[in-house]
Order: structure tokens, then C-alpha cells, then sequence
């Protein structure tokens, strides 16, 4: 057991003292996001006390309902509390807590099950070539340290899919919570022991309005539409190529891009190189999460397609069932999980399979009906957060209460 006993209370279970370790809003993370929805519901629940690198820049919204203190308190103050909660993914606002959650171990809401991107750019990012070797050794013995060493000299790119490089986190936690059954198996291949719960990935639905005004398209128009960070693995250049033969078929077809797009995509040349330039609308990224939903709620139907997987829940594919659209996606992952009804799933890279989706879901108006509605039900029975936060309640207790009896 770790140096730094967990406080257990001696009092009921039911009511747990936690502290809580996640990037917060207006921070651009989809995990910010995520807590913002999950924490009044949570707070039913557990006495939550918030942490953060600074307390004051954290949105308002949050700080009126819960106690914020300074990261910088955490670890003496960690003693005070039953659990601390941290959660991870890969973005850059994860960095304050990482490690302390190495040292100070607490139960983690894991994110993406490859943590690789968030651990390189840490280290061999800043070229800190000695801490990558260490982290790859960590995951891999000796091998790692060549890989590793093939990597700071150029001669590979990093594995960031084929090694997650969550290893060490691992072994840190008290308990585990994941967000698919995909992530468990590949958990349990690890050897992890400890504590494991599928919880599913809450999104609280929202009402929205069409923006289909702001893009001045014709009446008849049909929407496909794509959300989220443009980066190379979204495939968004398989989706427009796609798209491109579509309009063969389907010649008022017209595509939403909502998203920053990173400069290694060429996305303008890529719309300019496919002649599509009067009917892709980019409208770059929106941070108002409401103006967000309003573009959900503005297209037809979603394509969500991201490959390879990092073991990533796409907040995004939930925000549009639970505005009633239909979703195309890859079948892998997290995505394989979506009920059938609400989702097209076509196999990973296969361009034909989605131009035949996008078809079937151009020409069949009813069936985009029945998908959205089927979307709909499903997160509002399985992801709303007040379901979502019971769970977790249940499964820090049942942590707490199995560490008190291993260890008196």
C-alpha cells in the first residue's frame, strides 16, 4: 500500500468525501466538458471538492456550485478525503495531474486507453528524450528503450496506437473506470487486477435550433455533417471523397465542417483539390457548447469517423444521438458499441462502404427518422447523468468499502 494512506471514514459509506482531478471549463477539452455535465448530478451523490492549477480561471458556472482550491494543496490535503478521482485522456490539460496521480494514487476515469500522445509530448515533446525511454521501458523492458531511441533519432514515428504507454497509471490506480467493453478487454490483456467498471460516457441532451439560415442553402438541401478538431485520423478526407461521389447521386447534398482544423490536414487545398468548395461549409471552431448543439441540430445526418482508435469514447457521436441524428461511423472500438438501430457502422477505411451508407440515408428520409429517435432514447436511458453519476457513486463506494476490508 502507498505511503500516503487513503483517509477511510469511519462514518456511513454513503456519502463520500471526494477530490476531483479533471480539466475544467472554459478549458477546450472535451473532458472539461464531460465533468462540467457530470458534476451537479455527481454532487447528489459524494461531497466534491475541486482542483485546479488556478482556481480563479475556472468558468464561474462551476465555481458558484463547488469548492475550487489550488492544485498546489492537493497533496497535503489528499489525507482528507475517502478518494481522489482523476480523470485522463491525452489533450494538454492533463498535465498538472498526471503526476500526482502517480503519486498519489486515486481511482482514474480513463478516457482514451493510449495515453502515448499525452506521454510524448511530456517528454520527448519537450525534448526530454530520458523520460520517454522511461516510460517506454516501463511498458516494454529493453525494447521499449530501442524503440524509444529509433523514435528521438528519427528512424520511426511514434507508436502512440500500438503502445499505450498507460502502464504506469495503471499500476497507480485504486480502481478503473472505462467507458466501453472494448477498453476492458484490452485492460484485462494488460493483467490489471484491480477494480474495473464499464460506466457509460453521459451526455445530457440539450435543446437546439437549426443555424441552416447561416449557410444560405437551398430548401431542399441535405446535410451530412462532421464535428470536432480536424486532425489526420478523423478521415475527413475519406468522408469528402465520399461525399464527392455522392453528389453524383444525390446532387443537393451539401457537407458541415464545425472544427478547428490542424495545419498537416490541408483541409482548404483538400476542398479546392475536390471541387467542392460551394458546397463543404467550414465554419471553424465554436466554443459556446449551445452554439455547438445548434449545428448538431442543423444537419441531417453525422459522420464520426476516426482511425485508427486510440480507445476514445467520441463525446461528439453522443451529442448527436442525443439530438436525434443518425450517425455513420467506423466499426471498431467504442463505436461498435453503438446500438445497431442508431448507427450505421461500415468497416474501417472502406470508402465504398460509407459512399453506400451516405446513399442509403440520402434517399431514405424515414429510416434517418427512426435512427435519430433511436439515438435519442438510448442516451437518454443509458448516458443521461443522473444515471451515470449513481454509477459512479456505487463504484467509489464499493472501492472504499474494498479497500477497508483488505486493509483494515
Amino acid at each position: 500500500m502507498s505511503v500516503h494512506a487513503i483517509h477511510l471514514a469511519e462514518d456511513d459509506l454513503s456519502r463520500l468525501r471526494i477530490a476531483y482531478l479533471s480539466p475544467l471549463p472554459p478549458e477546450r477539452s472535451g473532458i472539461a466538458d464531460y465533468s462540467r455535465e457530470l458534476l451537479p448530478y455527481l454532487a447528489r451523490h459524494v461531497d466534491v471538492t475541486l482542483f485546479a492549477a488556478r482556481p480563479t480561471a475556472v468558468d464561474e458556472s462551476v465555481r458558484v456550485q463547488f469548492p475550487v482550491r489550488e492544485l498546489d494543496h492537493f497533496p497535503a490535503a489528499y489525507q482528507q478525503f475517502d478518494l481522489a478521482l482523476y480523470h485522463m485522456g491525452n489533450s494538454e490539460y492533463h498535465e498538472p495531474f498526471f503526476p500526482l496521480l502517480i503519486q498519489y494514487p486515486g481511482v482514474v476515469v480513463l478516457h482514451d486507453y493510449s495515453i502515448h500522445h499525452f506521454i510524448f509530448e511530456r517528454t520527448i515533446g519537450r525534448g526530454d528524450f530520458t523520460g520517454y525511454a522511461r516510460e517506454m521501458g516501463y511498458a516494454l523492458g529493453i525494447e521499449g528503450m530501442y524503440l524509444a531511441q529509433a523514435v528521438d533519432q528519427g528512424r520511426m514515428t511514434p507508436p502512440v496506437f500500438e503502445v499505450p504507454l498507460n502502464d504506469r497509471l495503471l499500476d497507480a490506480s485504486l480502481g478503473l473506470i472505462v467507458h466501453s467493453e472494448y477498453v476492458v478487454e484490452k485492460v484485462r490483456q494488460q493483467g490489471y487486477g484491480r477494480p474495473l467498471r464499464v460506466i457509460q460516457a453521459q451526455i445530457e441532451a440539450r435543446p437546439g435550433k437549426s443555424r441552416r439560415e447561416k449557410l444560405a442553402l437551398p430548401d431542399d438541401s441535405l446535410l451530412f455533417g462532421s464535428f470536432g478538431l480536424i486532425t489526420a485520423h478523423k478521415q475527413i478526407g475519406m468522408a469528402l471523397r465520399a461525399f464527392r461521389r455522392l453528389r453524383e447521386k444525390v446532387p443537393n447534398a451539401h457537407y458541415l465542417l464545425v472544427g478547428d482544423a490542424l495545419p498537416d490536414v490541408g483541409l482548404e487545398s483538400m476542398i479546392d483539390g475536390l471541387e467542392l468548395g460551394e458546397v463543404v461549409h467550414h465554419v471553424g471552431y465554436t466554443a459556446d457548447l449551445d452554439r455547438f448543439v445548434d449545428w448538431l441540430y442543423t444537419t441531417d445526418v453525422v459522420i464520426n469517423l476516426r482511425y485508427p482508435t486510440m480507445g476514445e469514447t467520441s463525446a461528439t457521436a453522443l451529442r448527436a444521438m442525443a439530438a436525434g441524428k443518425p450517425l455513420i461511423v467506423f466499426d471498431h472500438g467504442w463505436y461498435s458499441e453503438i446500438p445497431n438501430e442508431a448507427a450505421i457502422r461500415v468497416s474501417p477505411m472502406d470508402e465504398d462502404g460509407l459512399l453506400e451508407a451516405m446513399i442509403q440515408l440520402a434517399q431514405a428520409p424515414e429510416v434517418r427518422l427512426q435512427m435519430g429517435r433511436a439515438g435519442l432514447v438510448h442516451t437518454a436511458s443509458a448516458s443521461h447523468p443522473e444515471t451515470v453519476a449513481e454509477v459512479y457513486a456505487s463504484e467509489l463506494r464499493s472501492i472504499l468499502a474494498q479497500r477497508r476490508r483488505r486493509y483494515g
